[in-house]
């Protein structure tokens, strides 16, 4: 194996990073997180950034990186070894010298590859004392030559611990026997799907280039468009794309560079059979053997589509379907036009034979493309008649748009149908004039051929259009029209949309009572024809409307029919929607827990069917509920995940509320800077759109905020121009708010009639609400006015009530004195009942990356002696396999100590611990003391019991699901449970009845099943002279106790509550 040729350096040099290239941050750490593998195999076709990412790795990775470039010169085995040989003697020089004296000397077959497998793992082994990782860049070069594979495989079976091994290749390398390590889980990969470009790396790419002025909707149009093939983008930025932006595109018609680069490399360079099959097939969006071979006639479909899948020429099987394929939509686009252009019979044949094909196998989107490309217009009216119901109940109205659009107008003019769904899809759309365009015919050609079901159809959807355009009386009129001359029996579905219409109308024209019978009338006749769709929009509908007038426990029913329905239909974002409509209801009437379930359950909806609009609400009703329950930092952390949610979709007066309600919890944080900052742009971006329930709610903070710094004039201006404004919408619960403001105000300010006033209005708007929620969410900010509201005894408000429920969810209202644990100047603070909060040299410390290193931290906390490896990893990934396990735990070692600080986790004797030169504090320790300490019923049991309380601000890690942190989860949550029971009876027994049921009501929110609670409620409202509240004590603990367990009270329960209900009061809640 004689060499005569110097070896290029370049080959094993680390390419230089070039600043126009994308540095891909998510690539990277999946790099650097799986690193511990034998493998990381990087397959993909070419232009995907395979080279630009490990170019980027090995640059930011601080372990020693040997690179190799491989071109065609190098299937020849000897060159290879030379190669491998000087790259890894460019970081560690004393490399490779008996390997390339063994090479100089060699006189055998090439194939005789073992010897040197043997050499170069031997002198890994004893020359290199470092973790290192070897990168082979184009490895594609040298899949077709035996005997390099052969020497790779043999170094991949017996590579050393410390050597890991990455290979980028534009398609896989068959001759490794892959399949071992995989078995071993010695390998991971990236392929297409990781490797396509995000439509934000896409912009920052562009950015780079100087192209900034793309528009949102463009940016996620040549995402879906180019599927994330960075090569297509690049090439293109080439050409006049620079100049103008919306070529970009255009990307079938203007991209010569690519058209030229994708035949040049890939169609031209195949046998003519395959060129006939690519063209041909590209008219099928999805491919099957037998598909390809019935609409080309031919026999040799699956050997011809393996080749091309194995090859990684722009063609991919489908996961999850076997034997289906698919090109790249790029690619597949270049394929219809060359076909479409240079043989445009043969391409009309072809899209005509497919859409037969897919008509009779009832792929009806697919048959209309079809027949359309064809010119077969009739065919696909009527195709589009079949599924346009099933596409609009859908919500694809954007299809059926562009279907009908399609059509020409001879055609159109003589389907009725098809304009009717053209109008609804404008009405959905807003576009009421085109709608009435569609209409107009459509109503007359139903008449003209004798069709009462038709016209009155048409006619309803005429009285929706003018009951959007506002003409509330035009849309009453059509509607008595269609139930004058339809019959309710051939055309049930007429009826109801009527009727609904009818009541919508009559509400919004001021005669609630009848637009409330009319939307009854429309429900008892969707009940009764089966029709569980409307049914489901019309008790919504009818829901929605009691809440807003105060009639809360109907409301509260119409909407969970509604919700019967949705489950029964099975439509998840009109469920989604309900739920949150039901969460609102419990939220607003102090049902935390409900709410709370219900919010879940739609976000979990809204993130399965990919509705970023209902995930955004779902996740800003959250924050909304976290602040008024007192959990800051929380709802702050689910207002910015909503934001970001509703920034992705564009939901540009969703982000202002967001921004307004951020700004109000940072001014209940006391942070007046931020508040008047955040305000402050959400109030110049909803007065610019115009949007007047946000400015209501800015104006509102701006009052309060103004009136926590004393400045009453300020505050007054405020909240007189935020009561204006949500009057004039009707927020009846935000106007509830505005007079609290109000009332601090008059309180300030010495008014006595002006607190007397603006208090009377709110006991009003509580009664109409059922609910003092919107006082109570207010926290200590509510404290002050309490004792007005006793000494004028406000009608529907109940003072001791509001405090009791107040200190209850913010416990730092009750004034007590506490025991204060010493705590060291700790450089590391654990606090698990506290959120899970993890605070470093005194930031809380955020960059986790993943939940489960931040568990793994508290985990180390739990056991201070230490853990092996395998004990971790089996305990964080009990449902994995332990070859698995172990390759995540390395993942997650990593990004814990990548979060914190190397030395925070040291490893001694086999074991991971926290290292114990640094000083740390593990809240769940001082809990535990401090509860050992408040067993007795001395004073100093007391204070220790009480900073207990203090100290558990949450349960035990509510973001872990691991079996160990659930064990511990529960036995402190007992623990926190008997601890507030005896400090509530130590408060009972030395008469501080108020405070006592604080503690009582925190054990409810703990364990709603705690019958001792809920006695120990009832028998402190009764001792405070409120009979009426212990009995509306019971009454929920009957309901929740039947609702959930089919049971009855306790009888102990049911004895107190007949003792109060007598006059008698036993002299313990015991």
């Amino acid at each position: 194996m004689d060499v005569h040729y110097p070896l290029i350096n370049r080959k094993v040099q680390i390419p230089d990073r070039s600043m126009t290239l994308l540095r891909r941050e998510r690539l990277v750490s999946f790099m650097h997180s799986n690193i511990n593998h034998k493998l990381i195999m990087v397959s993909a076709g070419a232009g995907y950034g395979k080279t630009s990412l490990l170019v980027d790795y090995a640059h930011d990775a601080d372990l020693p990186v040997c690179w190799y470039s491989l071109d065609s010169a190098d299937n020849q085995v000897s060159t290879f070894i030379q190669y491998l040989v000087a790259s890894i003697r460019r970081r560690f020089p004393g490399f490779g010298q008996k390997v390339l004296s063994a090479l100089a000397d060699f006189s055998g077959p090439a194939e005789d590859i073992e010897p040197f497998v043997r050499l170069l793992l031997d002198e890994i082994q004893q020359s290199v004392d470092d973790y290192f990782v070897l990168i082979l860049d184009d490895f594609h070069e040298v899949l077709e030559s035996e005997p390099v594979n052969a020497l790779v495989d043999g170094l991949l079976r017996y590579l050393p611990e410390h050597c890991h091994m990455i290979i980028a290749s534009r398609a896989i390398p068959r001759r490794l026997t892959l399949t071992r390590l995989a078995a071993r889980e010695e390998i991971v990969g990236l392929g297409v799907r990781q490797l396509k470009f995000t439509r934000d790396e896409i912009s920052q790419v562009l950015a780079l280039r100087g192209m900034t002025e793309m528009t949102d909707e463009q940016l996620d149009a040549l995402a879906l468009r180019s599927e994330g093939w960075i090569t297509a983008i690049l090439l293109a930025a080439q050409t006049r794309w620079t100049d103008t932006i919306r070529s970009i595109l255009e990307l079938s018609g203007t991209l010569d560079n690519v058209f030229g680069y994708l035949a040049r490399e890939v169609l031209t360079a195949q046998p003519q059979h395959v060129q006939s099959f690519l063209l041909g097939s590209s008219v099928l969006q999805e491919m099957s053997p037998p598909l390809c071979d019935a609409l080309l006639q031919i026999d040799d479909s699956a050997q011809i589509l393996r080749s091309l899948s194995e090859q990684g020429l722009f063609t991919s099987e489908i996961s999850n379907a076997s034997g289906w394929y698919q090109y790249h939509q790029l690619f597949r686009e270049f394929l219809l036009t060359r076909l479409e252009e240079e043989m445009p019979a043969l391409y009309r044949d072809l899209c005509l034979r497919e859409a037969r094909l897919m008509a009779n196998q009832g792929h009806w989107a697919w048959a209309i493309d079809g027949y359309i490309a064809a010119g077969a217009f009739e065919d696909a009216a009527g195709a589009i008649e079949i599924i346009a119901q099933d596409y609009f109940d859908a919500g694809q109205g954007a299809a059926i748009k562009e279907w009908i659009d399609s059509l020409p107008p001879h055609v159109l003019d003589e389907h009725p149908r098809l304009m009717l769904f053209r109008a609804r899809v404008s009405t959905e759309l807003g576009e009421y004039a085109e709608a009435e365009q569609m209409l107009e015919p459509a109503y007359r050609l139903y008449v003209e051929r004798g069709s009462e079901i038709g016209a009155a159809r048409v006619l309803i959807q005429w009285a929706i259009v003018q009951r959007l355009q506002e003409r509330y009386q035009d849309a009453v009129d059509s509607c008595h029209t269609v139930l004058r001359t339809a019959s309710e029996g051939d055309d049930p579905s007429s009826h109801i949309k009527a009727y609904q219409n009818l009541g919508i109308c009559y509400q919004i024209l001021g005669d609630a009572a009848r637009g409330q019978q009319e939307m009854r009338r429309a429900l008892e006749l969707a009940q009764a024809y089966g029709d569980t769709l409307n049914a489901a929009f019309i008790a919504h509908d009818l829901g929605n409307s009691l809440y807003i007038e105060g009639a809360v426990e109907e409301a509260r029913r119409y909407l969970h029919q509604a919700l019967l329905h949705w489950r029964k239909v099975g439509n998840p974002g009109d469920l989604a929607m309900t739920l949150q409509g039901l969460g609102v209801i419990h939220h607003h009437q102090g049902e935390y827990a409900e709410a709370q379930n219900r919010y879940e359950e739609s976000l979990e909806r809204a993130r399965n069917i990919q509705d970023r609009r209902l995930e955004a609400y779902a996740l800003l009703n959250m924050g909304d509920l976290h602040r008024d329950q007192g959990h800051l930092d929380q709802a702050l952390s689910l207002y910015q995940e909503a934001f970001d949610v509703a920034s992705s979709v564009g939901q540009s007066g969703l982000m202002i509320y967001i921004l307004a309600a951020q700004g109000d919890v940072h001014r209940l944080q006391r942070d007046v800077a931020l508040s008047r900052q955040t305000l402050t742009e959400a109030l110049d971006q909803s007065e610019r759109q115009g949007l007047e329930e946000p400015i209501g709610l800015c104006h509102l903070a701006f009052g309060a905020l103004a009136l926590q710094e004393s400045d009453l004039t300020s505050a007054r201006k405020h909240l007189e121009t935020a009561q204006s404004l949500l009057e004039r919408v009707g927020m009846e619960r935000d106007i509830g708010r505005v007079h609290l403001q109000m009332a601090l105000l008059a309180l300030c300010q010495g008014d006595r009639e002006a607190i007397r006033a603006h208090l009377s209005r709110i006991g009003e708007i509580a009664a109409e609400l059922g609910t003092e929620q919107f006082i109570i969410a207010e926290g200590a900010g509510a404290i002050p006015l309490l004792e007005s509201i006793s000494e004028f005894r406000i009608a529907g408000l109940d003072a001791t009530r509001i405090r009791a429920q107040i200190e209850g969810l913010f416990p730092s209202v009750v004034v007590e004195p506490q025991l204060r644990v010493v705590r060291p100047n700790a450089e590391l603070e654990l606090l698990g009942l506290d959120g899970g909060q993890v605070i470093y040299q005194g930031r809380v410390v955020r960059e986790f990356e993943s939940s489960v290193a931040r568990t793994m931290a508290f985990l180390l906390a739990e056991h201070p002696a230490g853990l092996p490896k395998e004990r971790i990893a089996d305990l964080l990934w009990q449902d994995v396999s332990q070859a698995r396990a172990e390759s995540l735990f390395h993942s997650t070692m990593y990004r814990l100590r990548k979060a914190l600080d190397k030395r925070v986790i040291i490893l001694e004797g086999g074991v991971y611990r926290l290292n114990p030169r640094i000083v740390h504090r593990y809240d769940v320790q001082d809990f535990e003391s401090l509860i050992r300490l408040g067993q007795g019923s001395d004073p100093a049991a007391h204070l220790a019991r009480m900073n207990a309380i203090d100290l558990y601000r949450t349960d035990y890690l509510e973001f872990c699901d691991s079996p160990w942190c659930y064990d511990i989860r529960q036995a402190l949550q007992h623990d926190m449970i008997q601890i507030l029971t005896r400090e509530a009876e130590y408060l009972c027994s030395r008469s501080q009845i108020q405070q006592a049921e604080t503690l009582y009501l925190r054990v409810l929110a703990l364990d709603e099943f705690d019958e001792r609670a809920h006695r120990g409620v009832m028998w402190c409202r009764a001792k405070l002279g409120d009979p009426s509240g212990a009995a509306r004590q019971y009454r929920e603990c009957t309901r929740i106790i039947a609702d959930e367990m089919g049971l009855s009270p306790h009888p102990d329960t049911t004895t107190l509550y007949t003792l109060i209900h007598g006059g008698q009061l036993p002299a313990s809640p015991r």
